[in-house]
């Protein structure tokens, strides 16, 4: 069913919603976003550095234990400029085909725009709705969304989106 068929009259109303629908999707946050907001989301691209994994990303990703990654961080905006969202993506570029990795290089391309085209997918997403509480940096988090990214049966990262409560408040606007 079409976000937009959906009446939703307060923003933790749009919470509750944006929760139950990416607990059960396996397609991207920013698409999600942009059907419940009627309007386009861009991706604003932060960071981009590498690191060690921790213990929770060996375990998730059943990677070995000297395995590095890329940390990347980025905010998802509406076109009015609201922050819609924070990312971030821990993602093991030796598990990708080489013409990704070499698109990975480029900080100013959104990982999802290279990752579409080999097919990959969310799986075992966790959700937790805040409903606009402040949490421990004090932003104001409606919707938490946490994800492994696998291209077939390879998983390759893990995804979090931190949704706002502006957001929340903008998609409940009539």
């Amino acid at each position: 069913m079409p976000l937009n068929v959906c009446a939703v009259a307060s923003a933790d109303g749009v919470a509750s919603l944006l929760a139950t629908v990416l607990a059960v999707s396996e397609r991207p946050a920013t698409l999600l976003l942009e059907e419940l907001a009627h309007t386009e989301i861009h991706i604003e691209v932060i960071s981009r550095t590498d690191r060690n994994l921790t213990a929770s990303e060996h375990y998730q990703l059943d990677a070995d234990p000297i395995t590095s990654g890329q940390h990347h961080a980025g905010l998802l905006r509406t076109t009015g400029g609201l922050v819609a969202a924070k990312t971030e993506l821990v993602i093991l570029p030796q598990r990708l085909p080489s013409d990704a990795r070499v698109a990975l290089a480029d900080t100013r391309i959104p990982i999802d725009k290279i990752l579409a085209p080999l097919g990959a997918r969310r799986l075992d997403r966790r959700v937790r709705c805040r409903r606009g509480r402040r949490d421990s940096t004090g932003e104001n988090v409606a919707v938490e969304s946490f994800a492994l990214l696998a291209i077939g049966d390879t998983r390759v990262g893990v995804t979090t989106e931190r949704i706002t409560g502006e957001f929340c408040r903008l998609a409940a606007e009539p």
